[in-house]
This record gives structure tokens, C-alpha cells and sequence, in this order.
């Protein structure tokens, strides 16, 4: 099992959004990291600074262990951090 890292930022929560609905809406976003287009796979995890493992777009960033936010995400193929938001791309539309 790969553990992939997220950045801590305090305050607020955000709806919860899974890869799954995410694939069933038409003209609706995908989950891509926007340095290099890797697409994370539902059984894909990162882990808190609690412990705790978990899909972070199955929460859009938010640990639902500790409610922690994470800011920022690291892909796994390329190594490079984005902003969380980043990684829900649109079709191009823009919608």
C-alpha cells in the first residue's frame, strides 16, 4: 500500500465529493493531478498527520478522521504538490 501526503489547512470543511459521483455526471468534473494528468483509482490513499488513511477525494480534502483540511495534494507518479481544488478538472466548457 502506497501512503501519499497532503498539506494542513485550518478551517472550514468542504462537501463531500467521491470519485464515483464525480464519474456519473455528465459534463461533470474528473480527478486528474494538473501537473502531470494522473488519474487516482477509488482504492488510491493518502494519510493524515493522525493516522489515518483514506481517499482524499472521497471527502475533497477533508480527513474524516480529524476533519483536518488539507490544502494541498502530492501525486504519486510525479511527486509534485497542487492545491486540492486543482485536481477537479471540467470539461472543456468549463463547466
Amino acid at each position: 500500500m502506497t501512503l501519499h501526503l497532503l498539506k494542513f489547512v485550518p478551517g472550514g470543511l468542504r462537501t463531500p465529493i467521491t470519485i464515483e459521483d464525480l464519474k456519473d455526471v455528465p459534463g461533470g468534473a474528473r480527478i486528474r493531478c494538473p501537473k502531470c494528468g494522473w488519474e487516482p483509482r477509488a482504492s488510491d490513499t493518502w494519510a493524515c498527520a493522525c493516522g489515518h488513511d483514506w481517499n482524499t477525494f472521497d471527502t475533497r480534502g477533508v480527513c474524516p478522521a480529524c476533519r483536518r483540511m488539507w490544502a494541498d495534494t502530492q501525486c504519486p507518479s510525479c511527486g509534485e504538490w497542487s492545491a486540492h481544488e486543482a485536481w477537479y478538472a471540467h470539461d472543456e466548457d468549463g463547466t
